[in-house]
Formats: structure tokens, C-alpha cells, sequence
């Protein structure tokens, strides 16, 4: 049985670790596909440096960020020529990146099964380019597996067929166990806060951003900023760059996977606009605040360990002087083995 799994961006590499593992220890043979979503070394190559990574046998290089429909429609026309060459059992996607539509339309216009690995998942957005992606991921899927019971509820509410939709859990809680015992990450209180901003709706927004930046400062508290290199290019572009010296933030370059597990299992607290920061937030038990108005997965709201603040100065900055999560920790995104059934599930179905 022969597997291909397209990857593309941060979120995608930190998933493939743990499904890589099980597809392996199931016998599958994976054909690993890189569109180039990502291409700035930071936020790619480090990560398959860092967590050891097979190498993509097929690698897009000619991907640049632009308009999502030439980025999406080069992204298409690549792997439709690695479809016809490998003629896959199953495609396997991730999330909701141009990467995955692109691969998920390229597939089963070939008639070749996919399947959508953190499907589901709504904002109820109309125009939310994630939204956009993860919907008609999932209507060309032929197997969907969300990783949170809302994701899985909405699936069936919109009438996709039971025996096609498993709820196996989060394979980023796979991912962040393999690491977590692998390199002895101990989770602990350092005093800072751990900062990232990259989303569009607050990075092409000069007020908004620089709301967001009053907030964290105005809080006094000691700030570690890892710096989408995005992020950097439109805070020079503001004149806002120069404002976060000589205060409570230090900038630093974004991470590979390894290196931001550390940082993130010493903080007191995160303040980011990333879905999928938010979640390697909550399995370390940190206190998260949103800077964006997308939620994701309302259950660590309504648990009480995420704050949804927008970009509101005075709010962030209440946020991150007095925001105290309960005691409680439920356990929403699983036992760390959503991988292991995902492969099973593969195996019986296309093998």
C-alpha cells in the first residue's frame, strides 16, 4: 500500500512526525510531497532538521507567496504531475493551507482517494481563506478525521456519511509527546510570555497591530516575540519595529518545532493569533490569549484556559496581568495516539 502525504507549511511538519511513525510501524509505504508553501528556510528546512524528518522525495520550488489562486494553482499543476507518476492508494492531507486544497482537488479529479486529516473544523467565517480551504477539503475527502468532538459534530450536522468520518484525536498531541519525551521537555514557569503574531487580518493592519503591540507593552511583563519573518517585513514597513526597543519585548527569530517546544513548556503565558499555537499551548497547560477573532476549537474557550481578546489594547493588557485558567484541564484534543489509529484505518481501507 502506498500512501502520498503533501506537506507545505509549519503546521503540516509538526503533524507528519507522528504520522510518518505510524505509517511506517503499519508497513505503508509513504511518498512524501513538499509544495514549497513555506520557503524561507526558518520556517521549513529547520523544522525537518529538527525533528528528523524523512527528506520529501518530491520538492516544489518554485512556489512564492502572492494571490492564493496563483499560489494554489501552481501548487495544483505540481502535484498533479507526481500523482500521475506515483498513482498513489490515498492522498493524505493536512488542515487548511492552499497546499492541501490544492492537492486534495489535484487527487480526486485523478480519482484517486483522499483523506483529510483534521477535517471539520469551522469558524463560521464565510470569507476566512482557511474556512474556504478546509470546507472543500473536506467535500472531496473520501475519509475525514477530525481531531476535536466540534469538528466531528460538525461533519455529521452537515451530513457527511458516519462510516466516513473517525474521530481519532490530534496528531499535533502525538507530535508534542514524541518530542516531549524525546528530548526530556519539562514544563515550568520562567516568568515571560511567549508572543507570536502572523496572521494576515493583524499583520495587513497598521492600527491593529500596533494595538496589539501597545497591549503587550503596556502590561510590563517580560516578552519573548518570535518573529514571523512576514510579521517583521510589515512592522518595518508601519515604522512599528523601532517602537518595541528599549521595552518589555524581545524579538526573537522563529524556531524550529524543538527549540519553540522549550520556550513555550517554560512560559507563564502565550499571547498569539495562531490556531495551532494555541493548541501546543493548552497540552502544556499555558494560559492562552487570542489576538484574533477566530476561535478554532471553542472547547478550550469554554474550558476556560483560552481568552479571545481581539486586538483591543486595554484588554490584552488586562488579559495578561490577571487571565487565570481553572484547574480543570480537559482533555480535548486526546491520549496522543490519533496517529496510530489514522494508519490503521488507512491500512484497512486502501490496502
Amino acid at each position: 500500500m502506498r500512501v502520498l502525504t503533501v506537506v507545505g507549511t509549519r503546521p503540516n511538519f509538526t503533524k507528519e512526525l507522528s504520522i510518518a511513525r505510524a505509517l511506517k510501524s503499519e508497513g505503508i509505504d509513504e511518498i512524501l510531497v513538499h509544495t514549497g508553501q513555506h520557503y524561507d528556510y526558518e520556517m521549513s528546512q529547520t523544522f525537518f532538521d529538527g525533528l528528523e524528518l524523512p527528506k520529501p522525495q518530491y520538492l516544489n520550488s518554485i512556489v512564492k507567496s502572492g494571490f492564493h489562486g496563483d499560489e494554489t494553482a501552481t501548487m495544483l499543476s505540481f502535484i498533479e504531475q507526481v500523482l500521475l507518476q506515483e498513482k498513489p492508494d490515498v492522498t493524505l492531507v493536512y488542515g487548511d493551507v492552499n497546499s492541501s486544497v490544492a492537492a486534495a482537488l489535484a487527487s480526486v479529479k485523478l480519482r484517486i482517494p483522499v483523506a483529510h486529516i483534521e477535517a471539520g473544523l469551522r469558524c463560521e467565517h464565510f470569507y476566512n481563506a482557511e474556512e474556504i480551504n478546509r470546507k472543500v477539503t473536506d467535500v472531496v475527502s473520501e475519509l475525514l478525521f477530525p481531531h476535536i468532538h466540534s469538528a466531528y459534530d460538525s461533519l455529521i450536522k452537515e451530513g457527511y456519511p458516519q462510516k466516513s468520518v473517525i474521530l481519532p484525536g490530534d496528531v499535533v498531541m502525538d507530535s508534542q509527546r514524541i518530542v516531549t519525551q524525546a528530548k526530556d521537555i519539562r514544563t515550568s514557569d520562567q516568568g515571560y510570555i511567549l508572543m507570536t503574531v502572523h496572521r494576515s487580518e493583524n499583520t495587513d493592519s497598521p492600527k491593529r497591530m500596533e494595538s496589539i503591540l501597545q497591549g503587550v507593552k503596556n502590561s510590563e511583563k517580560p516578552v519573548l516575540f518570535l518573529m514571523h519573518p512576514r510579521t517583521r517585513s510589515k512592522l518595518i514597513e508601519y515604522g512599528l519595529l523601532n517602537t518595541i526597543t528599549r521595552s518589555n519585548i524581545e524579538i526573537l527569530a522563529p524556531a524550529g518545532f524543538v527549540d519553540f517546544l522549550k520556550l513555550l513548556a517554560a512560559a507563564s503565558m502565550v499571547v498569539t493569533d495562531s490556531g495551532g499555537v494555541r493548541r501546543e499551548a493548552y497540552i502544556y497547560k499555558k494560559p492562552v490569549v487570542n489576538t484574533s477573532e477566530f476561535i478554532w476549537v471553542p472547547e478550550m474557550v469554554e474550558a476556560g484556559w483560552s481568552l479571545p481578546v481581539g486586538y483591543d489594547a486595554r484588554r490584552i493588557t488586562e488579559a495578561i496581568k490577571f487571565f487565570q485558567p481553572p484547574e480543570q484541564h480537559p482533555a480535548i484534543f486526546g491520549d496522543g495516539h490519533a496517529a496510530e489509529r489514522i494508519a490503521t484505518e488507512l491500512k484497512k481501507r486502501y490496502s
